[in-house]
């Protein structure tokens, strides 16, 4: 008994290397490929395995999936990476703050998480930070931290609640671009 599971086991794992490799992709924008994306999804923490059998321990919530089957997380983890590589170069991105007064910005440090989405940053502010200025920039591909933001990604915008952050981690706040300041 023991030699048939042994060997069923280095069949599944040889057939799923062949099609993880068929169904991977590789984004040179963001330098990342779809494996790099499994590995940044925490799904230890939440108990959640990504899809059946993507790894070989077993818990009392083995039936608790991001992913349906393997295919779906492959297609949905391509299309997001595919969505990030194919941003325009520099990127629009936008963040709400919160402060007293124009004045009382802090210029020399705005922070390094922002939004692709200007609807998702005034959301943001709306429903948990209560900002009151939206900042709006452009920042080149290489300030952004893409292993972060693809992780935040499924973290905070990867729902279905109408709340998604849409988050952008850049590296530095000083390259950002055309900054503009309005109070919303």
């Amino acid at each position: 008994m023991e030699l048939r599971d042994f060997i069923s086991k280095s069949l599944r794992k040889l057939i799923n290397e062949e099609l993880n490799t068929t169904l991977s992709g590789y984004f040179s924008n963001i330098d990342l490929n779809t494996e790099d994306v499994f590995q940044m999804i925490d799904y230890a923490d939440s108990y959640k395995n990504l899809y059946p059998d993507f790894n070989e321990f077993n818990n009392e919530y083995e039936q608790d999936y991001y992913f349906p089957s393997r295919e779906e997380a492959y297609n949905n983890v391509n299309q997001t990476l595919e969505f990030f590589n194919s941003l325009p170069d520099p990127i629009s991105i936008y963040r709400t703050i919160k402060v007293k007064s124009l004045e009382d910005i802090k210029f020399d440090y705005l922070g390094d998480s922002w939004s692709f989405n200007k609807e998702s940053a005034i959301n943001f502010a709306r429903n948990h930070a209560g900002g009151n200025v939206l900042l709006s920039a452009k920042t080149k591909f290489d300030n952004v931290d893409w292993k972060a933001t693809l992780k935040l990604h499924y973290q905070f915008s990867n729902t279905f609640d109408g709340y998604d952050e849409d988050e952008i981690k850049i590296i530095d706040s000083d390259q950002l671009l055309d900054l503009k300041v309005e109070k919303i």
